[in-house]
């Protein structure tokens, strides 16, 4: 059994996060809160998403026969379409795991949402271990205006640390831009000499998905994937982004 109710901005905030790399996915439920893992068609970015059980101003899960929670298979841009109609009210959320359905109430609209079999969906993937020498934290938007920017100069980013100071840079056949702040302009920087390669429509997306945040850890190597981390919810839910670097 499942129930739940939450501000409906607060919702719209983290289906947002987690569409900015896939439409659709199998969202566990559990006592703890709501747990997500999902890989891209492509194979080339991944989300993680939590959100905690305390988000919600009312939480009911009982276990029954689910041990680990609850799996349902999740269309996340028709909740968010739904969600769009509703504005700022209360959302009350349950789930009839038997006839594969979610009801949603806002106000007096009441939604029955058809849910997707999970077995349907891409398996959930492995989070690969890797160890990021360098960590940057900083303003979210500092990073979401460079990358406005940069979608208007090419398609290729590069992110990179060059001792003290980390750079976002792109190139296309007739521009450049790149921006450049120093350890001190930023919240924490651990210095080196790295920079790898990235496809900018996956970064564009993932800025998309992260308008509520504060700030943004950026982990990164050479050559190597990026992760992206936030908060979400008033920092009673986490996102990361794992994305394949562009190896050229």
């Amino acid at each position: 059994m499942f129930e739940a109710e939450i501000d409906a901005g607060v919702l719209k905030e983290c289906i947002e996060a987690i569409i900015a790399v896939v439409d659709e996915g199998k969202l566990r439920i559990s006592a703890e809160g709501l747990n997500l893992r999902a890989v891209d068609p492509s194979n080339v970015a991944m989300v993680t998403f939590q959100l905690q059980n305390d988000a919600f101003d009312d939480y009911r899960f009982s276990n029954g026969a689910h041990d680990e929670g609850l799996e349902i298979g999740m269309d996340f841009q028709k909740l968010l379409s739904i969600l769009g109609i509703g504005g700022r009210e209360q959302v009350r959320l349950s789930v009839d795991e038997q006839a594969q359905k979610l009801y949603m109430r806002m106000g007096s609209l009441a939604y029955t949402v058809n849910l997707l079999e999970p077995s349907s969906l891409r398996k959930e993937p492995k989070v690969p271990e890797l160890e990021f020498p360098v960590q940057v934290v900083m303003d979210i938007e500092d990073f979401r205006r460079t990358i406005r920017a940069a979608e208007k100069v090419g398609e290729y980013i590069l992110l990179g640390v060059d001792g003290d100071e980390f750079y976002m840079e792109v190139e296309g056949e007739m521009d450049k831009l790149r921006l450049g702040l120093r350890k001190e302009q930023l919240i924490h920087l651990t210095p080196g000499t790295l920079h790898s390669l990235f496809t900018l429509d996956y970064i564009a997306a993932m800025s998309k998905g992260m308008s509520h945040a504060e700030n943004v850890t950026l982990n990164l190597g050479k050559d190597y994937p990026l992760q992206i981390e936030f908060e979400v919810a008033e920092g009673k839910g986490k996102v990361s982004y794992l994305l394949a670097p562009r190896v050229e």
